[in-house]
């Protein structure tokens, strides 16, 4: 925050005023006053400053209501206006960044998080981000049920060990499995995946979906070899044991 305040006090060409009402606004921010200093933004705008100084309000406006107030849509709107007012390609990927990243966390409109994870991933020249991009992409088709297309990318940075995401991508490879039923295909992921995965804590719980999809498919001694496995690790071990008390009374029953 403190940065881009600097940015605006230090990059750009002021008028007195100008450079006072600027600097006004950021000791609002100081004092965590977030509604005036917003005001006086608004009030700066109307004075129509230079482009420059137009993007970094924008911006400084767009952090203010999405990060520190909670109106993501506001904020939305203000990292918009940057892609309407420059063809800069740094505050151009800035801004996408932004929108992308308010639709897709907070608004869940993956619809929208779909187009601004494809401008991003397609940018030229390529962009450090475009790992995270695509798997943000993938994650987006997946939430707007777009399961084809989802398991696609997935794929391909599955099978890419230099893809940042390649291990994540086989873990929801596997869920795009378990939640389509493919009960084989979903394991066979996860087994893949848990053979790459360095945290213990996940390992366990790709364990726990694993031992449910063995249990869906009617393969009790595999189920119950693997919530016995976890028991200690699963964050919540009476969960485990209620499945293990299950599958035991179903084992007996099927005896008699």
């Amino acid at each position: 925050m403190g940065l881009i305040i600097l940015l605006l006090l230090t990059a750009c060409d002021f008028t007195p005023r100008l450079y006072k009402e600027i600097f006004t606004a950021q000791q609002y921010i100081q004092q965590q006053n977030y509604a005036l200093a917003l005001k006086k933004y608004e009030d700066i705008l109307t004075q129509n400053p230079p482009v420059l100084v137009k993007i970094k309000v924008y911006y400084q406006m767009g952090e203010l209501y999405s990060t520190y107030l909670a109106n993501h849509r506001e904020g939305l709107n203000c990292f918009k206006k940057i892609k309407e007012i420059t063809e800069d390609p740094l505050w151009l990927v800035q801004a996408e960044e932004k929108i992308a990243e308010i639709n897709f966390t907070y608004l869940k409109d993956y619809e929208q998080s779909i187009q601004s994870y494809t401008t991003l991933a397609n940018f030229l020249p390529k962009l450090n981000k475009l790992d995270f991009y695509e798997f943000r992409l993938a994650l987006s088709y997946q939430g707007n049920g777009q399961f084809k297309e989802a398991k696609k990318l997935f794929s391909q940075m599955a099978y890419r060990p230099g893809h940042e995401f390649h291990v994540a991508a086989l873990y929801q490879l596997g869920l795009l499995s378990f939640e389509n039923k493919q009960w084989k295909d979903a394991i066979k992921y996860w087994n893949e995946y848990n053979r790459q995965e360095t945290r213990k804590d996940s390992i366990v719980a790709t364990k726990f979906l694993m031992a449910n999809a063995y249990e869906t498919m009617e393969d009790l001694e595999k189920a119950y070899n693997l919530y016995y496995s976890i028991l200690g690790e699963y964050p919540n071990p009476e969960v485990v044991k209620n499945r293990l008390n299950a599958i035991y009374n179903r084992k007996v029953a099927r005896k008699r």
